[in-house]
């Protein structure tokens, strides 16, 4: 808690008049972003169950309260929205278009985290209708958000989150060159292949990868440092070619 310095700043603090100005309200929306069976970039989309865009799928989120952080809001309108608790979210953005919500005036930070399809187990909560893990298309019409049992345009989402989810996705693509995203999106990564990891970066940077080009860099930015090692063990693929199993070291 601040204190103030002097007698005079406690008095302008104690007569401060904060009525004076409008005060917008304060959201954290998250961004969940997974591979299908297929690897293809997936996020998950809750189904609004209230106005405004009731009915509208959205990403999880709510308003910030008074008397908590920015990122404990996030985590707790996860959990309320989704049911997914200790998700490693970071923030990523801030959208504060003026008429971004027709409720009132609302600055949103935004949060985006990259879990594996095995490791997500959800669920709809408070004031969210339904969730869903969404397939991502990319074309020169957009976004298109392919479900189980239907398909939605960018157009259709709630509020601007297809401008979230398209900052989230570039944001996504310039990380994964030199952060360990990529790593993240592996269903273990204290057991897997060269090609594993080079389908997910494939997947995330939306181009293929030469296998020698990918290989020789695989070595060199995780092997020779020590960040990934060889475990010893091979898969055992009947018909193919055994490959080598890698492991993450934290």
């Amino acid at each position: 808690m601040y204190i103030p310095e002097t007698k005079e700043e406690k008095e302008y603090l104690d007569k401060y008049d904060s009525s004076k100005y409008e005060k917008p309200s304060v959201t954290a929306d998250i961004v969940i972003f997974t591979l299908s069976d297929n690897n293809e970039l997936s996020v998950l989309l809750i189904k609004r169950g209230c106005y405004p865009y009731k009915d509208k799928w959205a990403i999880p989120g709510g308003f910030v309260s008074m008397d908590e952080s920015i990122d404990t809001a996030a985590a707790r309108e996860l959990k309320e929205e989704t049911h997914l608790t200790d998700i490693p979210i970071e923030q990523f953005g801030t959208f504060g278009e003026v008429d971004r919500d027709p409720r009132m005036r609302v600055i949103s930070i935004a949060y985006m985290a990259f879990i594996p399809k095995s490791a997500l187990s959800f669920s709809a909560g408070d004031d969210a209708a339904e969730t869903q893990l969404f397939k991502i298309s990319i074309d020169i019409d957009g976004l298109t958000f392919i479900g189980d049992r239907n398909v939605i345009k960018e157009s259709d989402l709630a509020f601007d989150h297809s401008a979230i989810i398209k900052t989230a996705i570039k944001r996504l693509r310039n990380r994964i060159e030199y952060t360990d995203d990529a790593f993240k999106f592996l269903k273990d990564d204290q057991s897997f292949t060269i090609y594993e990891l080079k389908k997910i970066y494939e997947t995330v940077t939306g181009k293929t990868e030469d296998t020698g080009n990918f290989r020789r860099s695989f070595f060199n930015k995780y092997v020779k440092p020590g960040l990934v090692v060889d475990t010893g063990s091979k898969t055992e693929n009947s018909g193919h070619r055994n490959a080598a199993l890698y492991c993450k070291l934290h």
